[in-house]
């Protein structure tokens, strides 16, 4: 578990280690007494103690490349049915946030083996997997998927370049019934990619594009955010047929 704690506001949260002092707009909290679930008066401001989501944690993490963002990584739940237990392989790691999302999901019972060739982005993955608690679920290597070593995974995401060029030596990790998950800024790259699955007998082969855009209420009047999450990614699912 991880030993960070949240402060919530009406308006701002500060994820902190427990047993240190944080300083808020209302004043200094020192943590080292307060309780999960209980209030804290701070100079006449209200506070919750609550523990951090995987989210707030991911919020936390430092980035050293562009991230799937949850709006997108949620997908891969909603298509594959991804859930306890899993055995997932992920590359490239990038900042991690992938990783520790699957992790999150698959749980103590699962495990997800990430792959990163660059030194730098490798130890910052390490750094975000261990703040996030899940160091006990995530393998971090600082290698080349080519190299893959896990074998009958049930899913497998590739956000990379040339992703499209290792789909038919990547299948023989993914047992029968298995996914393979491409995510890519660029829609060139997903035509690729559906063209290997194809050659390659994937089977279920779908390509999305998740936009989300906020509402809001003001006196009675409702419309949407002139700014949303538009377009980060997309994503090309298929199923190992064959």
């Amino acid at each position: 578990m991880s030993e960070y704690i949240l402060l919530l506001h009406k308006k701002q949260k500060f994820l902190v280690k427990k047993g240190s002092i944080v300083h808020t707009h209302a004043g200094e909290v020192d943590t080292k007494n307060v309780t999960i679930g209980k209030k804290l008066i701070v100079g006449g401001e209200e506070f919750l103690v609550v523990e951090p989501t995987i989210i707030d944690l991911l919020e936390k993490c430092r980035r050293t490349a562009q991230i799937v963002m949850p709006k997108d990584a949620c997908q891969i739940i909603a298509i594959t049915g991804i859930g306890m237990g899993w055995r997932c392989v992920d590359a490239g790691s990038g900042s991690g946030f992938l990783a520790i999302f699957l992790a999150h999901v698959v749980g103590k019972e699962g495990r997800v083996y990430t792959y990163e060739k660059r030194k730098d982005f490798y130890e910052k993955v390490k750094e975000n997997v261990e703040m996030c608690g899940v160091a006990d679920i995530v393998e971090v290597k600082n290698d080349d998927v080519g190299n893959c070593s896990e074998y009958n995974v049930d899913l497998m995401t590739l956000d990379m370049k040339g992703a499209e060029a290792i789909i038919k030596n990547i299948k023989e990790h993914i047992k029968p019934g298995g996914w393979l998950a491409v995510y890519s800024p660029h829609i060139e790259q997903q035509i690729k990619v559906r063209q290997e699955m194809e050659k390659e007998g994937f089977s279920w082969i779908k390509t999305i594009e998740t936009i989300q855009r906020e509402w809001k209420s003001l006196g009675g009047y409702t419309h949407p955010k002139p700014k949303g999450i538009m377009h980060t990614g997309f994503m090309t699912f298929g199923r190992k047929f064959i």
